[in-house]
């Protein structure tokens, strides 16, 4: 198969597969097409909440119940154990401050970000990244210290080039065959490799060199090193740049604790650390299955899926430190009635219903609601409250009016469903960029990240004297790409064989001509492609540093979900364990 060149933006998109290239405009286009669909509706009886129920797909049963949830205890607390956290914080400060050879304070640096605890230390590690680590050193000589200072650096958004590579390259821009058996070596070279942006070719080359010669070395390493196997291993199926962070501490503990070169003072914060903000979001699920409970759309509306804990584990991927507490529940409550309003329109909301909701939420006040059928009437209380009280909240606590702003996220939402509905009613498939334009927004990437941010500002962040303007940026397109683009490779057999129409793989098998195989291998190499989008978006946006990590973090979460399957609509088992690991099972100590 010939080589795919990707390249996309919001205005414009062109596919080029060998010598061939189509271009896509992105203006919007009227439809007039209108097919048969046999597309089943549910009968609504407007004057009581009795519907005629039938099984329209099959959801399953939420993760775990509400008693459960209610149950959860940990002898872990920050009033119990914040003596024991600020002494443990205070040694590792002097443990960077303890040496100046820029190697070690590598290593430490990189643990600390591995283990979950770098957030503690952000002052430290900038100061030292500014002064003491430079971005490029005549002593180091082995590919391991230059590609992890590449790595540090440019994942802490300092400027370094990846000519600092050329070193270990021949005058005809390949890597040295010399190193092709140096596994530590390729194994940094290959994690940087994934920081690289669009059109950087010396970290293309480095990711085809690294990872070709670590698939080579593989048996011999799973019968003479185990640990290095499996860490290769599970590089080659996720790079560390990928993974969901609060996921790769849980796992990166684990294997730290078996190295001999490791600080005791780091291993033991990151265990207590993260039973600590264990010990957060276990109080957090708690208020949020009691506000579930309470809104009622399990018993009134029970067609939908019941996904609190997906819902809540999202946000820990957005952002997971303990002191966004806030932003996590108001992110949580946006995502699990988006999940409602995603059902009504996926499966069960009539034509005529949907464009009674979406012409209220552009009205946004409760008479427009008297024109709603009762399921629908539900829905859009839950949501007006919602965003009357996030925005009220703000206001009252920082002074900033974020209604304009949540208002419009919950517009572009559900018009961007609305679409989508009308895709599915009329059979019709249409072109990648017009699902992209579309399906970008109806990811609900947009609005999630809105409620977060709104409250990190209510919670006094550095966020806070940030005025809140409505998120429309290249770096949150990028990053709602590859959440869709992810989303849609591991839903869309389900989603097909329950009458859903529009989806990235279908579109593509249809305008491209080819099979469903092929049409996924090509959507990975476009993930690839998003992904270098991404990065190259991060070195120049103009968002607040937080906005910015929340932006990065989003489609690492999205990875995690959708790696082996549908892990937020259908709840794989490796998904709830992975879930389990983070909410309920505290880490010995």
């Amino acid at each position: 198969m010939a080589p795919m060149i990707f390249s996309l933006t919001i205005s414009h998109f062109v596919i080029q597969t060998g010598s061939t290239a189509l271009h896509y405009s992105a203006l919007p286009e009227t439809r007039t097409k209108h097919c048969h669909s046999s597309r089943p509706f549910a009968s609504i009886n407007s004057n009581s909440l009795q519907m005629n129920q039938r099984p329209l797909t099959d959801y399953r049963p939420a993760i775990w119940n509400p008693e459960l949830i209610d149950s959860l205890n940990t002898p872990y607390s920050y009033q119990a154990h914040g003596t024991q956290l600020e002494k443990l914080r205070q040694d590792a400060k002097r443990l960077l401050s303890s040496t100046s050879d820029p190697c070690l304070l590598l290593n430490h640096v990189e643990s600390m970000q591995r283990l979950g605890i770098a957030y503690h230390f952000q002052e430290e590690i900038d100061y030292l990244l500014n002064t003491r680590i430079q971005p490029y050193s005549p002593d180091d000589h082995d590919l391991h210290t230059t590609a992890l200072r590449f790595r540090i650096l440019r994942d802490n958004n300092f400027p370094i080039s990846s000519d600092v590579f050329g070193k270990f390259m021949s005058r005809e821009g390949k890597f040295l065959d010399s190193l092709s058996r140096d596994v530590k070596g390729l194994l940094s070279l290959y994690e940087a490799s994934f920081l690289g942006v669009d059109g950087e070719v010396i970290l293309d080359e480095a990711k085809e060199f690294s990872s070709k010669n670590l698939r080579a070395l593989l048996g011999r390493l799973e019968s003479t090193s185990i640990d290095v196997a499996e860490q290769v291993k599970q590089s080659l199926q996720i790079p560390l740049f990928w993974r969901m962070p609060r996921v790769e501490a849980r796992n990166f503990i684990d294997f730290y604790q078996k190295k001999d070169a490791k600080s005791s003072t780091l291993l033991e914060l990151a265990k207590l650390d993260f039973n600590l903000v264990q010990s957060t979001y276990q109080q957090e699920l708690k208020e949020l299955s009691r506000w579930w409970e309470n809104l009622g759309f399990k018993q009134k509306l029970s067609f939908t899926r019941d996904r609190l804990m997906q819902s809540y584990f999202s946000t820990i991927g957005i952002t997971f430190k303990p002191q966004f507490s806030k932003a996590r529940i108001a992110a949580t409550k946006f995502i699990n009635i988006v999940n409602t309003i995603d059902d009504i329109h996926d499966y069960y909301g009539s034509q005529d219903d949907l464009k009674l909701f979406n012409s209220a939420v552009k009205r946004w006040d409760l008479a427009a609601m008297e024109e709603l059928p009762d399921y629908m009437k539900i829905c859009y209380f839950a949501m007006y409250n919602l965003v009357n009280e996030l925005a009220y909240d703000v206001l009252i606590n920082q002074g900033i009016d974020v209604l304009p702003c949540l208002r419009e996220a919950w517009t572009k939402f559900c018009g961007a469903a609305f679409v989508e509905s009308q895709w599915c009613y009329t059979g019709y498939t249409p072109s990648m960029d017009d699902y992209l334009k579309n399906c970008w927004i109806s990811i609900g990437v947009h609005g999630s990240l809105n409620f977060a941010r709104a409250h990190q500002q209510g919670s006094r962040s550095p966020m806070a004297n940030t005025p809140l303007h409505c998120l429309e940026d290249q770096l949150l397109y990028w990053s709602s790409v590859i959440c869709r683009l992810n989303n849609d490779l591991a839903t869309f057999q389900h989603e097909s064989k329950t009458g859903e129409v529009a989806s990235f793989v279908k579109c593509y098998m249809v305008e491209k001509g080819v099979s469903q195989e092929q049409a996924c291998d090509e959507i990975r190499e476009l993930i690839k492609h998003a992904w270098k989008m991404l990065n190259t978006e991060r070195r120049r946006s103009d968002l607040p540093p937080l906005m910015v990590e929340m932006c990065m973090d989003t489609p690492k979460l999205s990875q995690c979900l959708y790696q082996h399957g549908d892990g937020f609509g259908v709840a794989i088992e490796l998904t709830k364990d992975v879930m389990s690991s983070l909410i309920f099972r505290q880490i010995p100590i």
